[in-house]
C-alpha cells in the first residue's frame, strides 16, 4: 500500500482531479477536499485529498464518481 496525497489551492479544481484519478485507478482510494487546518499558514491554507492505492485490488468506495 502506498499512501497519497493530492493538493492545491482551488478546491473544485482539486475535486475534478480526483475523480479523473479515481476513474482511471479502481485501486485507489481518496477522500474529498478538505482545508488544512496548520496555524503555521494560517490565511494560505491549501486544499488537500488523502488517500491510499493497493495494486491489484480493486477498492470498494462510499461515494459515487
Amino acid at each position: 500500500m502506498v499512501k497519497i496525497r493530492i493538493q492545491h489551492e482551488d478546491p473544485d479544481l482539486l475535486a475534478k482531479i480526483r475523480r479523473r484519478l479515481l476513474k482511471a485507478n479502481p485501486d485507489m482510494i481518496l477522500g474529498n477536499p478538505r482545508k488544512g487546518s496548520n496555524p503555521k499558514y494560517d490565511g494560505q491554507q491549501k486544499y488537500a485529498c488523502y488517500g491510499d492505492i493497493k495494486i491489484g485490488v480493486k477498492r470498494q468506495r462510499r461515494s459515487k464518481l
